[in-house]
């Protein structure tokens, strides 16, 4: 399959297009393990893993993923929801964008739900399909990691308000609930257990307890989303039980699934390393610890917002708790840096030291998503905990770290052709994988719109007023938010 982009695409996505065959990968060839497919019927989305220097679609390991077709799909929600008139669309920067722009964004995500959902089927979720006699077939089972990704889906779900314009608000509303309940029955079907999370193949690990509590922050926001003060404008239209009909959990039941979570957690906080110890001595990969991170505002607000007195003193305590590991990584100039966040990290005593080195940007940009996206650290509303209001140091830390990474990303993480590239060296920031990696470029799309108002370097055109510097950075950063959802846009052609 060849990606050639259309003719009636805009200038600056038919300049990227082109830059795809002469910058994709200027210092390394694709994998061995990463190749074209023939074509295959049952999937009218097959999104690649990479895309080569002559366009060519190349897949890992000969499997279609639904981690990609995810992240793609995050990305065309997030960018989608800032082409309104107020930002990307704004006057001041692009008019257009707020018209058919953001009208063909939410399609492409309506497309992309389609595509996601046929990874769940009545006997389970798939994390990929292979082929199989031409034609694409259900491969492996679906992981912890896999599922909470695609349960990010709920933040374009709650999002179909700004696409009510172009007449798509009841498609993006109501079409994907069925996908999001099945993704929360999932996970209690088949990994809760014993105060815990189970992976495929029973692992339980810090990962499997991390990715298992970021799906269910999506659970979570879906029940402070309907209990909420207005929530009977949305949410709170539907009875207490159709949502525990459609989640597959009563509200008794997730609170007190949620007390046993965070008494495990409990028990494996380190006092002295502000972390927890979940038999990994303090070592996180990046995308587990945001993971974990995301997480504990799934448990904080169930306990604080449907719990008694005493849950919300655990509330509270989680809370506390987050905060610490947070600004005990941001502390670290081992593991932050100009040109990024390192992979991997190891809490100790003496603070967090580097465990890996290289940055990987998919992991960077999912880890920063975690607390500027969709009911992340920084999203508050009435009603919740607000206890973020009881430490503004940590609101003002992620801000600091968003501008930070938004800068890193303009100054050493993209290349000539504007493309977020894959991974960078920890010591100095050098480019050492160049390849167009869909996910590494989805991901920092998704980000980037979500992020880019949380600290004080970028805004949106209507605070602009005469102050030059920053609407050059912030126009720079639309650019490169743009350039990289069109080169996305291209796979769906």
């Amino acid at each position: 399959m060849t990606l050639t982009p259309p003719v009636s695409r805009s200038l600056m996505r038919t300049a990227v297009a082109a830059g795809m065959g002469s910058l994709a990968l200027t210092s390394l060839s694709a994998l061995a393990n990463y190749d074209t497919l023939p074509e295959a019927t049952g999937v009218d989305l097959p999104i690649p893993a990479q895309v080569d220097a002559d366009g060519e679609a190349l897949f890992y390991q000969e499997a279609l993923y639904h981690r990609d077709i995810s992240a793609v799909q995050h990305a065309m929600a997030s960018v989608g929801r800032i082409m309104r008139d107020s930002e990307m669309g704004h006057e001041g920067y692009d008019a257009s964008l707020a018209d058919e722009s953001m009208a063909a964004q939410g399609q492409a995500w309506l497309d992309l739900q389609h595509q996601a959902s046929a990874f769940f089927t009545d006997e389970g979720a798939v994390g990929t399909m292979v082929q199989e006699e031409g034609e694409w077939v259900p491969g492996r089972e679906m992981s912890l990691a896999d599922l909470a990704q695609a349960a990010f889906s709920y933040h374009m779900h709650h999002s179909g308000g700004r696409w009510a314009e172009h007449g798509l608000e009841n498609a993006i509303t109501h079409g994907p609930a069925g996908y999001l309940g099945a993704i929360t029955q999932r996970l209690y079907q088949d990994h809760y257990g014993q105060r815990g999370f189970q992976d495929v193949g029973r692992e339980r690990d810090a990962a499997s307890m991390a990715h298992g509590l970021d799906v269910l922050h999506s659970l979570a926001y879906s029940w402070v989303r309907w209990h909420k003060p207005g929530g009977a404008d949305d949410m709170g239209q539907l009875s207490e039980e159709v949502m525990e009909a459609a989640h597959g959990i009563t509200l008794e039941r997730l609170v007190a699934i949620s007390r046993n979570l965070a008494g495990t957690l409990d028990e494996a906080w380190d006092y002295e390393r502000k972390i927890y110890d979940l038999d990994n001595d303090g070592a996180y990969h990046l995308d587990t610890l945001g993971s974990l991170v995301r997480g504990h505002k799934a448990l904080y607000e169930i306990l604080y917002v449907f719990g008694d007195d005493d849950d919300r003193e655990l509330a509270e305590r989680l809370f506390e708790r987050k905060a610490e590991m947070t600004l005990a990584l941001l502390d670290s100039d081992e593991a932050v840096r100009d040109w990024g966040l390192a992979e991997r990290v190891v809490f100790t005593s003496e603070g967090v030291r580097v465990d890996s080195d290289r940055i990987d940007t998919e992991s960077q940009w999912r880890f920063l998503n975690h607390f500027t996206g969709g009911f992340g650290t920084l999203r508050e509303r009435d009603g919740t905990s607000s206890f973020l209001e009881t430490r503004p140091e940590l609101g003002e830390r992620i801000g600091e770290l968003s501008d930070r990474l938004l800068q890193a990303a303009l100054d050493h993480q993209l290349g000539e052709d504007g493309l977020m590239h894959r991974r960078l060296s920890v010591e100095d920031g050098e480019v050492i994988d160049d390849r167009h990696q869909v996910a590494a470029i989805a991901w920092f799309a998704t980000t980037a719109s979500n992020a880019y108002r949380s600290g004080e370097l970028f805004e949106r055109p209507g605070d602009w007023a005469d102050d030059t510097e920053l609407e050059m950075r912030s126009r720079e950063l639309y650019d490169a938010i743009r350039a990289n959802n069109d080169w996305l846009l291209t796979l769906l052609d």
